[in-house]
């Protein structure tokens, strides 16, 4: 595992047994660490040549229509074009965030989004 970026709300790595760009929150983001941290993922994705993503959402909080909309059609879709092909969710069970992912899943990542309860068991899908 690679620490790439270090920020006081989460943490951007790189984890070379999974060849995924990795974000686990660390705290509940505001708009601007939301924006920064899924901007240089993509740059990092790019430059790593990654094909997977793991977020760890569990400390997150929620996330707003406006800010869920731009990842949806400014982050993902450069994200898919530069090679990405799995997506995993590491999410806790709250109403909130299974909207935000699901909505993101079905506008955007059909078929390469998966939800996992660890992120154990989200490394192990990711290397298959």
């Amino acid at each position: 595992m690679k620490l790439l970026l270090e920020h006081d709300k989460a943490n951007l790595q790189f984890n070379e047994e999974t060849n995924s760009i990795e974000l686990i929150w660390k705290k509940y983001h505001d708009e601007a660490s939301y924006r920064l941290m899924f901007t240089q993922g993509v740059k990092l994705l790019k430059e790593y040549g990654a094909t997977g993503w793991l977020s760890d959402i569990r400390k997150e909080g929620v996330v707003g229509p406006t800010i869920s909309s731009w990842m949806q059609k400014e982050i993902l879709p450069v994200a898919i074009a530069n090679g990405l092909k799995k997506v995993a969710i590491v999410m806790d069970a709250d109403v909130f965030k299974e909207f935000y992912v699901k909505n993101i899943e079905r506008n955007v990542a059909q078929g390469i989004m998966k939800y996992f309860d660890s992120v154990e068991a989200a490394h192990e899908w990711l290397k298959g």
